[in-house]
């Protein structure tokens, strides 16, 4: 598939041009650019303003696919993430992860960090509009000037540029995050569609930045919904923890917090 590009200098999000899209009837395939936010957001609702220096995309879907299939969408947007940052800066191969449900986050070269093992490069986030999907992504390519308008949340952020990606204008190495993605997920998408996140869990599982890792899943409210070690991602996108006791046990919700 190829995708139609919009491209705009500023946006209130991209996420609102891909819903008004949707409300239109538009097919899919659509991608919509800002090179600023005024009213970003992410998954669950967090909001912040997005400066230049970021690649804020969103992407316009509609698969036919069995309900139950569409958990596993954020995770292989995430692996297109990752294919196409592995890609553009390949000494980062080994240290681009994707960190279920839908961050992507780069390890320490060094593991000199034990209490904070990554930092996080993107996020992404999934929503249901009118029967169609919209898929937005974010991705630090270069950091802001000002650093009080990088983006909020609790994971310290990295960029790109800190990690080679420096040459050429910031526009320009912007617009290759965002081309290469699109390239990437023209790639992934379709075999989903037709075969669904099987022919992708090897792969999910082997740059997984939790594989191994003792977690906790939270909640909204801080609640524990579950802890134990990281063991894989099922085929319908749970996360498999195996507890202290050497149960497992699935998780589809919440946040994970490593101990």
């Amino acid at each position: 598939m190829q995708f139609r590009v919009q491209s705009f200098e500023t946006v209130t999000s991209t996420n609102d041009l891909i819903k008004r899209a949707i409300e239109e009837g538009q097919p899919e395939g659509l991608a919509v650019r800002g090179l600023r936010q005024t009213a970003g957001y992410g998954r669950q609702g967090r909001a912040w303003e997005s400066p230049i220096g970021g690649m804020y995309q969103s992407f316009l879907l509609r698969p036919d696919v069995p309900p139950a299939q569409l958990p596993t969408l954020s995770l292989l947007v995430g692996l297109a993430v990752r294919r196409a940052i592995a890609g553009l800066v390949p000494e980062l191969e080994g240290r681009v992860q994707v960190k279920w449900p839908n961050d992507i986050v780069v390890a320490e070269a060094d593991d000199s960090q034990p209490k904070r093992p990554f930092h996080k490069l993107c996020g992404i986030s999934t929503e249901m509009h009118a029967r169609a999907l919209c898929v937005g992504v974010g991705v630090n390519v270069v950091r802001p000037a000002d650093a009080s308008s990088a983006p909020a949340g609790k994971n310290i952020p990295v960029y790109l540029d800190e990690l080679g990606f420096c040459e050429g204008p910031v526009e320009d190495r912007i617009n290759a995050v965002a081309d290469a993605l699109c390239d990437q997920l023209a790639i992934v998408y379709p075999l989903w569609c037709e075969q669904g996140f099987e022919p992708f869990q090897a792969e999910f599982d082997a740059c997984s930045a939790l594989s191994g890792r003792f977690v906790r899943m939270e909640d909204l409210s801080g609640n524990v919904l579950a802890a134990g070690t990281v063991t894989r991602v099922a085929p319908d996108g749970r996360l498999v923890l195996r507890t202290p006791e050497g149960v497992e046990v699935f998780a589809s919700s919440g946040e994970a917090h490593i101990r």
